[in-house]
């Protein structure tokens, strides 16, 4: 009996995987390179259009491609570093809730932050310093603030100096990037960097209890805007179903049904 071909989305993903890192090493395929379009891809590959579309989500999640609607998928700039890495507990993010996500954040980030303070070069306060920088001159916009918050965090990971959970929880934050810009339209910007120059000032300071504490602080009220902003999110799911509801009753009154 001829041995089953699997199909499934961590095949796809290492597949890709492969597939990106010989393209970026001949050449082939540079940074802020376009991908050919999913029909394409999937035929090369051998897959259904949904099982290229999940692997795609991964790899977005996890860094290595942007998606744009309407325009295309991207090779992101960072993407050779990121595929350098060990990838394959990336892959278990998949079905992770946001509230098992967070509670992860609550756990290690604190500590992270007051390792940041103890260890921090005065490189690494400046780039800190710099993200914070970029979050304040993003204004009103909400995608611009939520990239450099990423990346916010991403260099106080590093500041901590330890490399492991530098790698884990930078795509933690990825996963969440989505949930992070909804979070971030609830409240002022004002709201949101009040609190990451708080832990900047911790960090400056050298006071590591101090870091922990504003970093456990800014958590807590992420957490509890993340449950406001689900609420609406709910909240705009059943007005779209109402509306869907009351729309397609109209058609059919119209049709004399």
């Amino acid at each position: 009996m001829p041995r089953k071909v699997s199909t499934s989305k961590e095949d796809v993903t290492v597949k890709l995987i492969s597939v990106f890192k010989r393209l970026i090493s001949e050449g082939t395929l540079a940074p802020g390179g376009r991908l050919p379009a999913e029909r394409e891809l999937a035929t090369s590959f051998g897959v259904s259009r949904n099982s290229l579309r999940q692997a795609l989500k991964v790899l977005e999640i996890m860094g290595v491609i942007s998606q744009r609607v309407g325009d295309g998928t991207y090779l992101n700039s960072g993407a050779q570093a990121i595929l350098g890495e060990p990838m394959e507990f990336l892959i278990l993010l998949d079905g992770i809730s946001m509230q098992e996500l967070m509670e992860a954040r609550l756990i290690v980030e604190p500590e992270l932050t007051a390792q940041a303070a103890t260890r921090a070069t005065a490189e690494d306060i400046a780039e800190i310093e710099r993200e914070l920088k970029a979050m304040e001159d993003a204004g009103e916009d909400s995608d611009r603030l939520v990239e450099h918050d990423l990346l916010f965090h991403q260099a106080i990971f590093r500041a901590a100096g330890n490399r492991v959970c530098s790698l884990m929880f930078s795509v933690v934050h990825r996963s969440m990037k989505r949930l992070i810009t909804m979070t971030s339209k609830v409240v002022s910007p004002e709201h949101t960097l009040t609190l990451h120059r708080r832990i900047v000032a911790a960090i400056r300071k050298r006071n590591a209890e101090e870091a922990r504490r504003r970093m456990s602080e800014h958590l807590i009220d992420a957490q509890k805007l993340i449950h406001k902003a689900s609420g609406q999110m709910d909240q705009e799911k059943i007005q779209r179903r109402i509306a869907k509801f009351t729309a397609d009753g109209a058609k059919r009154d119209q049709a004399g049904l």
